[in-house]
């Protein structure tokens, strides 16, 4: 498994029935990491959040598409929002 830690930039729902897949951009170190969820926790933890703000880890694999696949992710900055709505477990 491979981790990446990046500012959390763009979110988009491909798909919701009947599996959800959501797709989200994550900025590490000047490099673009396309990034899918197919997890409904986590996808609707995702979508929770906003744009531009807060710094996530992923842990998860490359899928044939070149896409990272998110099987894991920690929030980095932790702010009164995040301590509000909790953690994804």
């Amino acid at each position: 498994m491979k981790t990446h830690t990046g500012l959390l930039t763009h979110i988009k729902v491909f798909k919701e029935k009947p599996y959800a897949i959501t797709g989200m951009l994550i900025w590490e170190n000047d490099v673009c990491i396309n990034c899918v969820i197919k997890n409904r926790p986590f996808a609707r933890y995702v979508l929770s959040l906003p744009m531009h703000q807060y710094e996530i880890e992923v842990i998860g694999d490359y899928n044939s598409r070149g896409q990272f696949d998110v099987k894991h992710m920690r929030i980095i900055n932790i702010d009164s929002y995040i301590a509000l709505i909790g953690t994804p477990e």
